[in-house]
C-alpha cells in the first residue's frame, strides 16, 4: 500500500519533533562560545547535591556540578565555571539550601583580597552545611528539650499554681455572690440606677450648658465674654504701646534711664543712711544704737506712766482737778459771783460798785 504526500508529510514533522527534543536535552548547556574551567572539592556528605546543580559565586551563576562520587572516604565533587571567574586559593566552597522547600546550590565565596588566584584544575577548600534533615534533628532534639523544661517547670509551679488557682475560685465566688464592692457593682442594680442617674443628670447640665444657662453657659455661648476678651486684649495692647512710647509715669520708668538713674541714687542715699544709722551717727543713729537714750527714754516712759497714775487716783492739784466735783462745783459758783459784781458794777458808781464787789464775795 502506497503512502499519501499527507501521511509522509506528518511523520517527517513527527520525526523532526522528536530529533529536536532529543537534541536540546543533549546539548541544553552547551555553549561553543563559552570557555570553562574545572575544579574540585571534597564533602563529607553531599545531601541533596546532585549533578547538574548550580554553582554560584556571591548568588550569581557562574557554572554546574558536573560529577559526584566517592573517592577514599569523601564525596568528590567536580565542577565548572566560566574562565573570567576569579577563584582565589582561600576560597571556600559549601552545599547551600535555596530555600527551605527544597533545591541545593554548590557555593563559592570571593576568599581574601591579597590571596593568590587558584590555577583550574585545583583543589577547593570545602566546609560542610547544614541540610534540612540537620535542621529538621536539631528543631527536633530543641523541641524535646524544651517540652521537657516546659514540663519540670509545670511540675515545680504546680502547688503554687493550684493555690492560685483556688484564690481566683475563691474571688469570682464572693464576687458572683455580691461580697465586696466589685461583687456590688455587678449584682446590684441600685449601682447601676444611680450611675444611669448621674448620666442623666450630666446630660441635662450639657444640654443647659449648650442652652446658654447659667454661667457656664452664658462662658461658652455668648459671645460677650469673646468681645470683652478682644476689647481687654485690644487695650492691653494699646496701652504696651503706650509703654513701649515711653508714654505716661510707667512708660517712663521703662524708657526713661533717668528715672533709673534717680532712683539708683536714691538708694544709694537710703544705704549711706542706713550704713550711718547702723554706726549711731545722728539722732537716729543714736535712738537705734546707744542704749543710754533708750535708758532715759524709758525713764521718761516710767515717770510719764506715775504721773498718770496720781492723776487717775486723784492725788495732787491736777488729780483733783480732773477726778473730784466739788472743785469744779466751786468754780462755777465762784464765776456766777463774778458774773452777778460786773452786772452790778454796771449799774452803780465807783464806790457802790467797789462795795458791791466786797459785798459778793463776803
Amino acid at each position: 500500500m502506497t503512502m499519501t504526500i499527507e501521511k509522509k508529510v506528518g511523520i517527517f514533522f513527527l520525526l523532526s519533533l522528536i530529533t529536536l527534543g532529543v537534541m536540546i536535552e543533549l546539548v541544553q548547556d552547551w555553549n561553543p562560545f563559552e570557555r570553562r574551567v574545572g575544579y574540585t572539592t571534597y564533602f563529607n556528605a553531599v545531601v541533596g547535591l546532585k549533578v547538574g546543580d548550580p554553582v554560584m559565586v556571591a548568588g550569581v551563576n557562574v557554572g554546574k556540578v558536573t560529577s559526584i562520587r566517592i573517592d577514599d572516604g569523601k564525596v568528590r565533587t567536580d565542577f565548572e565555571v566560566l574562565l573570567d571567574t576569579v577563584i582565589k586559593e582561600d576560597s571556600i566552597a559549601a552545599i547551600n539550601q535555596t530555600s527551605l522547600l527544597g533545591g541545593t546550590f554548590l557555593g563559592v565565596d570571593f576568599g581574601t583580597k591579597n590571596a593568590k588566584v587558584l590555577p583550574p584544575g585545583s583543589v577547593i577548600s570545602s566546609r560542610d552545611g547544614v541540610s534540612i534533615a540537620d535542621l529538621l534533628d536539631s528543631f527536633n532534639r530543641n523541641q524535646n528539650e524544651t517540652f521537657a523544661m516546659v514540663q519540670d517547670i509545670l511540675r515545680d509551679s504546680r502547688e503554687p499554681f493550684v493555690t492560685l488557682l483556688q484564690r481566683l475560685e475563691s474571688v469570682v465566688s464572693k464576687v458572683d455572690s455580691g461580697q465586696g464592692t466589685i461583687g456590688r457593682l455587678i449584682n446590684e442594680d441600685e449601682i447601676y440606677v444611680e450611675l444611669n442617674q448621674t448620666l442623666s443628670e450630666l446630660r441635662q447640665i450639657v444640654t443647659s450648658v449648650k442652652e446658654g444657662n447659667g454661667t457656664l453657659g452664658k462662658l461658652i455661648v455668648d459671645p460677650g465674654l469673646y468681645d470683652n476678651a478682644n476689647a481687654t486684649a485690644d487695650q492691653l495692647k494699646n496701652l504696651a504701646e503706650k509703654i513701649n512710647a515711653g508714654e505716661g509715669t510707667l512708660g517712663k520708668l521703662v524708657n526713661n534711664d533717668t528715672v533709673y538713674n534717680e532712683l539708683s541714687d536714691a538708694l544709694a542715699d537710703i544705704r549711706q543712711i542706713v550704713a550711718k544709722v547702723n554706726q549711731g551717727e545722728g539722732s537716729l543713729g543714736k535712738l537705734v544704737n546707744d542704749p543710754a537714750l533708750y535708758d532715759q527714754v524709758a525713764g521718761t516712759a516710767r515717770r510719764a506712766n506715775n504721773i498718770l497714775t496720781k492723776v487717775d487716783e486723784g492725788q495732787g492739784t491736777l488729780g483733783r482737778l480732773v477726778n473730784e466735783d466739788g472743785l469744779y462745783r466751786q468754780s462755777e459758783a465762784t464765776l456766777n459771783k463774778v458774773d452777778r459784781a460786773v452786772s452790778g458794777m454796771s449799774d452803780s458808781g465807783p464806790m457802790s460798785a467797789l462795795g458791791t464787789v466786797i459785798g459778793t464775795f463776803f
